[in-house]
């Protein structure tokens, strides 16, 4: 039996006259992700964060501390003003003072320049020097090299020394006064500052007579 089914040809004309054209090989799409469930997601896992974040934070006990409520130079004498209250985590190693210790730091001097915010503690602040019975304060006036680069600040611990001969390296330094207190500075002309030292009599004494034959120096010591 012969068939009689004649295949469609490229370029064939259907019955009615318009060209033949071969059937196209639909495909399903593929599944796509839809950007709302992503945003969604995405969300989600922001949300679990922050709350694992404030939740670490509200199980930190906070504390009170003494902190500065502005900035002081070193040497500033602190007042009321200078100090606020602040809460801080109780994990915080560093050596703190709470409301009750005020008075640690109220009219003491600072031994270094505070930010804002500083935590104070009693290693920062030093007890401003005062003159009594038996103390006796004298004035140097010294160039630039004969104190330390940093500079002085009331309250500050330092030796006075005297160079015998500066020509001579193998001229041992007299030490004239042992950890005496820094009682005031005053800046004059040309980097040269004016230091008044707090010392027993005695010792105030030696520091007059040694200061006219010159070649005094002021070295830094811890308090």
């Amino acid at each position: 039996m012969v068939s009689t089914h004649t295949p469609t040809r490229i370029g064939a004309h259907s019955s009615n006259g318009h060209p033949t054209r071969p059937s196209a090989d639909v495909r399903p799409p593929g599944r796509r992700v839809r950007v709302p469930e992503v945003a969604i997601g995405v969300l989600v896992t922001v949300v679990f964060a922050l709350g694992a974040v404030l939740w670490h934070l509200s199980a930190v006990e906070k504390v009170p501390a003494l902190v500065a409520a502005a900035p002081l130079e070193r040497g500033e004498m602190i007042e009321a003003s200078d100090v606020r209250v602040a809460y801080v985590s109780s994990d915080n190693t560093l050596a703190r003072l709470d409301s009750a210790d005020m008075g640690r730091v109220v009219g003491r001097a600072a031994l270094v320049d505070l930010a804002e915010g500083t935590l104070l503690s009693t290693s920062l602040v030093a007890e401003v020097p005062t003159v009594d019975t038996g103390d006796g304060v004298v004035g140097l006036s010294l160039d630039p090299g004969a104190y330390p680069s940093r500079g002085l600040a009331p309250g500050d611990r330092v030796h006075v020394v005297r160079t015998e001969d500066v020509a001579n390296l193998d001229a041992e330094p007299t030490v004239v006064a042992r950890s005496a207190t820094v009682f005031d500075v005053e800046d004059l002309a040309s980097d040269q500052i004016l230091v008044s030292v707090l010392t027993n009599e005695a010792d105030a004494e030696a520091v007059a007579a040694a200061a006219g034959a010159g070649g005094l120096r002021l070295v830094l010591v811890a308090p």
